[in-house]
């Protein structure tokens, strides 16, 4: 049986490498930790209506693998006039590929990667998010980046309306922190965008960051991505604001559909 090779680790390629190796095939990641990656700055919130009606196809089959996988949890988020809504969860964490390769990926074909100048054969997944483009000629793949922030301490679920279809997030996204996003994707993102992030974040009670997290979303015209480049090797980009969604269902359609585990 064939090795999965999957370049990029984050919210697309490590979901796929995890039901791989559920299904007993043997997946290598590569992920070089570049600068502007958007896997590790996402919120890892979700909930059906996000999808809109186009891509609410991919939540079941997503829900149903995160949950097998990496167990889905709830949290209770508070909105200004006191009502709560409950959205599902799984954090970033415990998704991104624990121990990838950390070399660069230098050349893509059909059933084969380049990487520390070797040449790696079998199946091939390229999950590289904002990256992918440099190894497909014509697609159109463009970076949207934004800040979240993490403060020290865990402080009560909060939700707030920032424009439509965008809020501003503040929950416990891992023990002892309290993480901070209000959804900025700009393709030109300035100093002054993390000073707006910053003052919402106050105004929930958030001062004094203990880190701050930065990345470009992968956005690609007229929607998510999942393509066969050729008899081995597949493509899946465009995760957008749901990639953890997506990403689920991409690795599913990838292992159960193409490679028929």
């Amino acid at each position: 049986m064939p090795v999965l090779y999957i370049v990029g680790g984050g919210l697309f390629g490590a979901p796929a490498a995890a039901h791989a190796r559920a299904k007993g095939i043997e997946a290598v990641v590569f992920d070089a930790a570049l600068e502007g990656a958007a896997s590790p700055a996402a919120a890892g919130l979700f909930t059906e209506r996000w999808l809109g009606g186009r891509l609410r196809e991919h939540y079941p089959r997503a829900l149903a693998l995160l949950d097998r996988l990496y167990g889905v949890r709830s949290v209770r988020l508070t909105r200004d006039d006191g009502a709560r809504e409950s959205l599902l969860f799984v954090p970033p964490a415990a998704v991104l590929e624990a121990d990838p390769v950390r070399s660069l990926v230098t050349a893509v074909g059909d059933g084969w990667v380049e990487a520390g100048g070797r040449r790696y054969e079998g199946w091939v997944y390229l999950a590289a998010g904002v990256w992918c483009g440099q190894f497909v000629p014509g697609l159109d793949v463009h970076g949207r980046a934004g800040a979240a922030f993490v403060f020290p301490g865990e402080r009560e679920g909060r939700m707030q309306p920032v424009a439509r279809g965008r809020q501003a997030v503040a929950f416990v996204r891992d023990p002892g922190m309290t993480y901070f996003s209000d959804g900025t994707a700009e393709r030109d993102y300035t100093p002054d965008h993390d000073r707006r992030s910053l003052g919402r974040a106050e105004g929930l009670g958030l001062t004094g960051p203990a880190h701050r997290l930065w990345g470009r979303r992968p956005y690609t015209p007229g929607g998510p991505v999942f393509r066969k480049l050729g008899a081995r090797t597949w493509l899946g980009a465009g995760g957008r604001k749901v990639g953890l969604v997506l990403g689920a269902s991409f690795a599913r359609r990838l292992v159960e559909d193409e490679l028929g585990l």
